[in-house]
């Protein structure tokens, strides 16, 4: 009987260990991962939007675990950097975007391209479409500038430039390439070619410096105008008084 009891006891512990191993070595498959991530499900914290996978360049072609290949079983949920991805492992550009400052703050690829809504640069949704750059760059670089601490109360400059556009497209403020980082959007360096700039900026024009928007920013213009009036009347005012000196000197002389 005490025989039977534990044949019995490691049959029933050779069986749950099979299941569990079993259950553990079944990789997850993508309709897996969408049941506790799909937005709404109480499952994960981590959700996404199911349907804009479904539609974006690798909805179409990848399963989840193409991407998150450290995924393998529910124990995920508890290693650290399980959800880490590398999109080296298929695409052979590299992310210089931000190289030279370094740590983690500088941009991932999907800080553009995004995590689960990737699309061509064509597409029209896409957040790399000519259209969508000037939005998904200020993601990172604001349109205004300034404000230094002992000017904070002073209302900031707002940047008014070409918009870093590539030269090889039409004039657009709103196409962030090109410029300053040539085929920047994964920071290729490329210099400045001053013919490029020559296209534009004739000589005693094309000066580069921020402007007040008289729209969006009336206050700043106003003072820009009284500044520059009172710049204008400084110089005005010291030439009389040099002209004046100089008369009186010469009027000293004769006498």
């Amino acid at each position: 009987m005490v025989l039977h009891r534990g044949m019995g006891f490691l049959l029933w512990g050779a069986l749950t260990v099979f299941c569990l191993w079993s259950h553990s070595s079944q990789a997850y498959t993508t309709e897996d991962c969408i049941r506790c991530h799909r937005k709404g499900s109480p499952e994960s914290f981590l959700h996404i939007e199911v349907e804009e996978f479904k539609r974006s360049a690798h909805g179409a072609t990848l399963s989840c675990l193409d991407c998150h290949g450290a995924v393998q079983d529910e124990s995920h949920q508890l290693m650290g950097g399980s959800v880490s991805v590398s999109c080296m492992e298929c695409h052979e550009q590299e992310n210089r975007h931000g190289l030279e400052g370094g740590g983690d703050r500088r941009p991932k690829c999907y800080s553009c391209h995004t995590k689960h809504r990737i699309l061509g640069k064509e597409a029209p949704l896409s957040s790399v479409h000519p259209d969508a750059l000037d939005e998904t760059c200020a993601s990172c670089h604001p349109v205004e500038c300034g404000k230094p601490d002992y000017l904070s109360w002073f209302p900031s400059l707002q940047i008014v430039s070409h918009g870093k556009q590539d030269f090889s497209k039409a004039y657009s403020r709103g196409n962030c390439l090109g410029c300053h980082q040539g085929d920047g959007a994964h920071g290729e360096k490329k210099p400045i070619n001053d013919q490029d700039c020559a296209k534009c900026h004739k000589a005693l024009m094309g000066f580069i410096h921020p402007k007040a928007d008289s729209e969006k920013q009336p206050g700043i213009l106003v003072s820009v105008w009284i500044y520059q009036a009172f710049l204008a009347g400084l110089l005005w005012g010291g030439f009389r008084f040099y002209t004046r000196k100089r008369g009186d000197r010469k009027g000293g002389a004769g006498c």
